[in-house]
């Protein structure tokens, strides 16, 4: 186990060159959008930039965010897969901005698990300490410990093809375990599952963790593996940190609009140019007082961006008149696609009512005022 120091990194990727005999016109096209691109210098396209992260012993670290955000260039810079443009990498105090991946004491675990498809568990376990040339009894001793260990030692003589997912993940974690890395760096290892597998993946991922305590980088677009398996969540736009906290710090206290509506499922409802006065903002035909804990932030508004999750609208015969637009059954909720005028929000509510609802019905619901999140209208930085 090890600690990690990321300080203030930077990744540029040079511009699509132009000057090839074939494919001209396609890298032209390339390089359009890559100078279209938010962030750029003379160089070429900034994917990552002032970044900067501490990551404790033993700590289960999830990099958050949307395709083009900088994740996985972050992950393989820490991996030495690609080099760092500008900042400084630290493993446990140590500089390694310029060692060797094979040195740097990590393990990568890949979208696919890249496991050898001839060899048996066993020998896909034994193949990156045969390649370091140790003695055969301390192979034999490494895999069998490391297999007891993910309780994997019936399953030793069988092949990949033969395995289900989560004895595959239990595979491509024991080849790195045999390692004893440092840290554990994981590319979207479960993008390629479905919701079933994947659920049980992430309880067997999170077992093993708990039991090793190892460190874990691990890069996702998938919320959901975020708020399950991280200790904490580094979520990134740009190619830069937008937040980075507890799962429960991202979803209860977002830092800005962003974070907001991109963690919880469904999605956040926001309303913008929403009046504010006295304390009060008028939401939907509806003055709704707000709490002391944000009254004083949103003081001197004209009108802020409103946000409410649907989980935090309840009941209320006095409440915001709505009309369902559509319904959706999921597991034990139902969301309620209600429309008011121009305005079109989500609210869930419990299976457990019995209550059916119809297209065309008006139902009345007022949001919990103490789970009402204010935004700045313009920059959409959280008041309070």
């Amino acid at each position: 186990m090890s600690e990690l120091s990321l300080e203030n990194l930077v990744k540029i990727y040079p511009f699509t060159s132009t000057r090839r005999l074939f494919g001209r016109k396609q890298a032209r096209d390339m390089l359009a959008r890559e100078q279209a691109m938010p962030y750029t210098t003379n160089e070429g396209v900034i994917a990552v930039q002032q970044f900067s992260l501490e990551i404790k012993n033993g700590e289960f670290v999830v990099l958050l965010g949307p395709s083009g955000s900088g994740k996985t260039s972050v992950l393989r810079m820490v991996a030495g897969l690609e080099s760092v443009s500008d900042g400084t990498i630290r493993m446990d105090g140590k500089v390694i901005n310029d060692t060797p991946p094979p040195d740097r004491n990590m393990a990568m675990i890949f979208q696919n698990y890249s496991l050898y498809p001839g060899f048996t568990v066993y020998d896909n376990l034994a193949y990156p300490l045969r390649n370091l040339h140790m003695p055969r009894a301390q192979v034999d001793e490494k895999v069998r410990a490391v297999a007891g260990l993910l309780e994997m030692t019936p399953l030793l003589d069988r092949r990949p093809s033969e395995l289900s997912g989560g004895q595959q993940q239990r595979t491509a974690i024991g080849r790195a375990l045999v390692r004893d890395p440092g840290i554990f760096l994981m590319d979207e290892p479960m993008s390629n599952q479905d919701p079933a597998l994947k659920a049980r993946l992430r309880e067997e991922l999170k077992r093993i963790h708990r039991k090793l305590g190892t460190t874990i980088l691990y890069v996702t677009h998938d919320q959901t593996d975020a708020l399950r398996l991280g200790d904490r969540i580094v979520l990134m736009q740009d190619g830069m940190i937008v937040q980075a906290g507890t799962p429960q710090e991202l979803y209860q206290h977002p830092r800005n609009l962003y974070c907001a509506t991109f963690l919880g499922t469904p999605q956040m409802n926001v309303f913008r140019g929403i009046p504010v006065q006295e304390g009060k903002i008028r939401l939907m035909g509806r003055d709704i007082s707000l709490p002391e804990s944000i009254k004083k932030a949103a003081g001197g508004m004209a009108a802020v961006t409103v946000g409410i999750r649907p989980v935090h609208f309840v009941p209320d015969p006095r409440g915001i008149e709505g009309t369902v637009d559509y319904t959706e059954s999921i597991e034990a909720e139902c969301h309620l696609h209600l429309k008011h005028g121009n305005e079109a929000f989500t609210v869930v509510v419990p299976k457990t009512s019995g209550r059916p609802y119809s297209r065309g019905e008006t139902v009345r619901v007022m949001p919990e005022t103490d789970r009402i999140h204010l935004f700045h209208p313009q920059t959409g930085i959280r008041l309070d």
